[in-house]
């Protein structure tokens, strides 16, 4: 397959040309490739043709809850939104903690047709750790959790990473200062009169688990990242340690605390959305290489789950579908971020922290592609299973046009 006359752009730049595609690799990257005899050829002018999105923060609603999304439909949704590979969290219910599960999972993934499906295998339950070494063996290629973990339980998940050469993957709070909190502790949720978390519950945790990862020179992503004051303990921690990464959700880069005014329950996410302050920070982390990857957080909920009282309705968003127009539509169009700073932190640096042969429009590397079209527009609007989005009714600018997966085009 040829994809002629589109406007190239990774990491490394933008530049016109055209690439071929063989089996599930790129073999060639130039300007006026002539197409073979018989060979497939697709018409991209005007176009941007990036590596897919490589996400790693992803929550699937199969097994569990299934009635919402199947993991297709999952699949499906990722790919419009320019995700080809993602690493699917182990929350799901049973939680991918025995190598059962794992089998199971991986046996429905390689049956769907739109993104990549990846998994992680939870690291503990009850306090106990899981069988690591079996989670690795079964086909797990990250292993995830949260911070409140027994520091010692930490310790030995980093050194099964280790062993493995595989990351950990962890969401830093202090369970103690966050407590029963909904949202930002700030001026917001005063007005409103709601349980707060502090933004140093999680910078405070950030920097005692990157201590841990960093001491056993273990591979380390901390999920989530929401607060200026965990910016500053990772840029610490990378000062000293090159075994720390972060990682920030897209809705933390476009909204901030205010999106919860009026109890408007859309914004209930965890970690809370913060200050307008934060999210400059945020931005200007990923604009560094502070904060190495942005993931999609998709959490989604059913109407039933958001129409409550704000303490009560259910964290998490739709994003999967969203992803890659509202990025270019919020912070391309706006000049917060530059196309392959952003190609950097979805698709390339994620790909290398999972150790993927992807991420990047060069010979050799595996052909996880979307043509983007930015003159095109989409509307947001939710199906009928879902809560409504933080964007409904929204017009963005740029849309999926197609999407190869492992040189398989599947949109």
């Amino acid at each position: 397959m040829l994809i002629v006359d589109a406007r190239l752009c990774d990491a490394t730049g933008e530049r016109r040309g055209d690439l071929r595609i063989e089996a599930d690799r790129i073999v060639q990257v130039g300007e006026g490739l002539s197409p073979a005899p018989g060979e497939t050829v697709v018409e991209a002018s005007g176009c941007l043709l990036l590596p897919g999105a490589v996400d790693l923060n992803f929550h699937l609603s199969d097994p569990g809850r299934g009635r919402l999304e199947s993991m297709e439909s999952s699949a499906q949704l990722a790919l419009k939104g320019g995700i080809t590979t993602l690493l699917a969290a182990p929350d799901t219910t049973p939680a991918i903690d025995n190598e059962t599960v794992v089998e199971y999972l991986l046996g429905k993934a390689d049956a769907t047709r739109g993104a990549r499906i990846l998994i992680s295998g939870e690291i503990a339950k009850a306090d106990r750790l899981n069988n690591l070494a079996l989670l690795f063996k079964a086909g797990v290629v990250a292993l995830q959790g949260k911070s409140t973990l027994d520091g010692n339980l930490l310790r030995r998940a980093f050194e099964y990473g280790l062993m493995a050469d595989r990351p950990v993957l962890i969401t830093a709070q202090e369970a103690a200062i966050a407590g029963s909190g909904v949202m930002h502790e700030g001026a917001v949720s005063a007005r409103l009169g709601l349980p707060a978390i502090a933004d140093f519950a999680e910078s405070s945790e950030a920097a005692r688990v990157g201590e841990i990862a960093a001491a056993l020179k273990s591979r380390l992503l901390i999920q989530s990242v929401s607060a200026a004051r965990t910016v500053a303990a990772i840029e610490s921690l990378k000062s000293r340690s090159g075994f720390v990464s972060a990682e920030v959700l897209l809705t933390h880069l476009l909204l901030d605390e205010h999106a919860c005014e009026g109890f408007n329950t859309a914004a209930r996410l965890d970690p809370p959305l913060r200050a307008a302050t934060d999210r400059q920070a945020l931005i200007d982390a990923i604009a560094s290489g502070t904060i190495d990857a942005i993931a999609s957080g998709h959490r989604p909920q059913d109407p039933a789950s958001k129409d409550r009282a704000f303490e009560l309705a259910a964290p998490g968003a739709r994003m999967a579908d969203l992803f890659l127009p509202l990025a270019y539509h919020y912070l391309i169009e706006t000049g917060s971020l530059d196309l392959p700073t952003l190609v950097r932190a979805i698709s390339t640096n994620p790909a290398a922290l999972l150790g993927l042969d992807a991420g990047a429009l060069a010979v050799g590397k595996r052909a996880d592609l979307v043509l983007f079209d930015p003159e095109a527009t989409m509307a947001v609007s939710t199906q009928s299973a879902h809560a409504p989005s933080l964007w409904e009714g929204q017009q963005l600018k740029g849309a999926i046009r197609s999407a190869w997966v492992g040189g398989e085009q599947r949109l």
